[in-house]
């Protein structure tokens, strides 16, 4: 009886939107007999009737499948309509119509039917904004602020959890490896630098908190594995586990994983088509 309890649950990275491509996951993870899905943000939560068919099509293949999908929002999202969700009694952020949905609000924190503890830090700094339009395809309240880390730390403390098993944010926190382009556009100045750095630097504070045993990011549409070895605020050594994964259309996308109480993430699997 050593082996830890575990469940497989799926994770996947930046959607946008594309609904074939969502579709797809959707199908190979019920195949698999996935039932709970974290998705990491950049979801396709968009305005408009492209928005609603997304959320449509996605939702009545969880209703046929019996899948729940469990959302960190990202940057591209219109933070309008989440701004008019309803807080559900364990802390979730839902939308009328879509039951099957579940939406993260920053910091949240839960338990999972394994007994693993799981936190929640969405948003990030897009580093395209100067191309965007606010209200239309780009929204302020994109970004991780102070306030949102400070409110993880404290739903952490209240628990007295000791660490975090898995983190779920949309951005890579500071420090991990380098990210960001290697030609420099001129829309990308130095300012929107700055304005994503700060939001990684925040999440990695965020993270030196709560110390997780394993994180998960979308975000940088790069699938890879990578360990942190940090600092804790207190000034222990800690080490995190870290999983990258990529956007839709690409390989490393999605992801089939044990979750283990006390250890995180056990084996992982790419789910292939």
């Amino acid at each position: 009886h050593n082996r830890p309890v575990t469940g497989r649950v799926g994770l996947a990275g930046d959607w946008h939107g594309n609904v074939s491509w969502a579709m797809s996951r959707i199908r190979l993870f019920a195949a698999q007999g996935i039932s709970t899905i974290y998705h990491v943000g950049d979801f396709g939560l968009w305005p408009g009737a492209t928005g609603e068919y997304f959320l449509k099509t996605l939702h009545r293949a969880c209703v046929d499948r019996d899948l729940d999908m469990f959302i960190v929002l990202g940057n591209h999202e219109d933070y309008h309509r989440a701004a008019a969700m309803q807080l559900d009694e364990q802390g979730w952020l839902s939308l009328e119509n879509y039951p099957r949905f579940r939406f993260a609000p920053r910091g949240h924190t839960w338990i999972d039917a394994h007994g693993a503890r799981f936190a929640a830090l969405g948003g990030a700094g897009s580093i395209d904004r100067n191309t965007r339009k606010i209200g239309i395809d780009w929204w302020p309240q994109e970004e991780l602020t102070q306030f949102d880390c400070d409110r993880l730390v404290t739903n952490v403390r209240s628990q007295q959890w000791a660490r975090v098993d898995v983190m779920l944010t949309h951005d890579a926190p500071a420090g991990l490896r380098r990210f960001g382009m290697t030609a420099r556009p001129a829309w990308f100045t130095p300012e929107i630098e700055d304005y994503c750095a700060i939001q990684r630097t925040r999440l990695r504070h965020a993270m030196d908190e709560v110390l997780p045993r394993w994180l998960a990011h979308g975000h940088w549409h790069d699938y890879f594995r990578d360990s942190w070895d940090g600092l804790s605020a207190s000034g222990t050594d800690y080490h995190c586990e870290v999983l990258g994964l990529a956007a839709d259309g690409m390989r490393g996308n999605a992801v089939i994983a044990e979750v283990c109480p006390g250890f995180g993430l056990g084996e992982i699997t790419e789910l292939l088509p």
